[in-house]
């Protein structure tokens, strides 16, 4: 993505007290998350809106099964169930963190889930595998042009009917992962089985035992754990069709449960059978979603081309057991917030040092009058750590910034991110 770039750092072991409080905003006013998120609702209020009509988008929920398979059994009355409770998940969510009534718009007919059935070009269900998502990608790109709906902008759920039942002995073979996102478009695969459905989440299903088989041999499950992987895996991956990538909740917010988009998975509506916390929706991930036109209820300015952000000023400190990070941007299209992901570097498969993102924990800024931003990030551990910082757009775009630094017991070395930042500085 291109952008105009301007970074100035100051690489500091203490913290001044310019950095702590600006002259023209008191900072301590918007310390806490609901503070955060009255103040960013009033930014979003005060961006002028246009005079143009506007666009409702809304999730596309596409059925894929090959040419010699029919729907699994029931699909339509399941799914409706399913991204139903997907949008109930999400509006508690965004109520709990003072965002309203604000949830995910899906495209239904007559009140019921609009499902767009598409008939691989292959006869031989069998030819379609986990790795198969990029030619059933092309295949429901060519049925949903006949329809005169462009996937290159919008979100696609694409629910899969690739798996066989035989009893109680359930085999998935379906792609399950995401293909890249953004504010405009988004894709995504999930599985159908002929044991997901809502119910199946209840703590009456406890009992029920399924055989189980995915990427591994057979495995049991019991039926509220099989519902809660892949109901819970349904909404994982729609969090990346709508440009969400991985995050971990921080030591504070451990209390609400597992982050839906670290192992929230796994955890989806645990809660309900009383068997732990179950999952949640950072207020990193809230705020990003508040903005997305599925969200939002407008495209207004959002097809438009990538955001140009000008940094104006960054500073890096650190006080109290925290990296303090405070800066001035500018761009087009108003920002509202600054997240900062905390990544620590791990060991990939062959020993070498990757940023999986499962374990960024997640800390938040708005932007003020001045489009200053502030952001506090604790809960240092040791190593080396990549962190993103990502501005988010009042239409839904965000940009991203990288820098680097180590840690060895909760003392930061920002050595490396002075290196970076000269060359982010020198004359293109």
């Amino acid at each position: 993505m291109s952008r105009l770039l301007f970074l100035t750092f100051a690489f500091l072991t203490t913290v001044p007290r310019s950095l702590i409080a600006a002259d023209t905003f008191d900072w301590s006013t918007v310390d806490s998350q609901p503070q955060q998120a009255r103040y960013i609702l009033k930014r979003l209020r005060s961006w002028p809106q246009s005079k143009q009509k506007k666009t409702r988008k809304r999730l596309r929920v596409i059925y894929f099964v090959a040419r010699d398979r029919q729907p699994i059994k029931d699909y339509v009355d399941r799914w409706d169930g399913i991204i139903t409770d997907i949008q109930q998940f999400y509006r508690a969510q965004m109520r709990r963190l003072g965002y309203g009534d604000r949830t995910l718009a899906v495209e239904r007919s007559k009140g019921k889930l609009k499902l767009h059935l598409v008939r691989g070009a292959a006869k031989d269900d069998g030819t379609y595998s986990y790795r198969a998502g990029g030619r059933i990608r092309s295949e429901v790109a060519t049925a949903l042009a006949k329809k005169g709906i462009h996937p290159n902008n919008e979100t696609l759920l694409i629910v899969c009917g690739l798996s066989k039942t035989v009893g109680r002995k359930v085999t998935i073979y379906s792609p399950y992962y995401g293909m890249g996102a953004n504010h405009n478009r988004g894709i995504c695969f999930v599985a159908d089985a002929n044991f997901l459905k809502i119910d199946g989440l209840r703590p009456q299903k406890e009992k029920t035992i399924l055989s189980v088989k995915e990427h591994r041999g057979y495995e049991a499950f019991t039926l509220t754990r099989f519902n809660t992987t892949y109901i819970g895996g349904t909404i994982h991956e729609l969090g990346h069709g709508l440009s969400l990538p991985h995050n971990h909740a921080t030591p504070q917010q451990t209390k609400l449960g597992t982050a839906l988009m670290g192992a929230g998975n796994y955890t989806y509506r645990q809660e309900w059978r009383k068997a732990g916390k179950g999952s949640f929706l950072t207020h990193a991930h809230a705020i990003r979603l508040l903005v997305h036109p599925l969200f939002s209820g407008t495209t207004q300015a959002a097809a438009r081309k990538p955001v140009k952000l000008m940094l104006k000023k960054l500073q890096l400190g650190f006080s109290q057991g925290k990296i303090v990070v405070s800066g001035s941007l500018k761009s087009a299209v108003p920002a509202i917030a600054v997240i900062a992901y905390n990544d620590r570097e791990n060991r990939g498969q062959k020993g070498y040092r990757v940023n999986n993102d499962y374990d960024a924990t997640t800390w938040t800024s708005v932007v003020n009058p001045q489009n200053e931003f502030r952001l506090q990030i604790g809960g240092l551990r040791d190593g080396n750590h990549q962190l993103r910082l990502v501005s988010v757009h009042a239409n839904g775009a965000t940009v991203v910034n990288r820098v680097h630094y180590s840690a060895k017991a909760g003392v930061p070395d920002l050595a490396r991110a002075r290196q970076e930042a000269q060359r982010l500085t020198s004359p293109k």
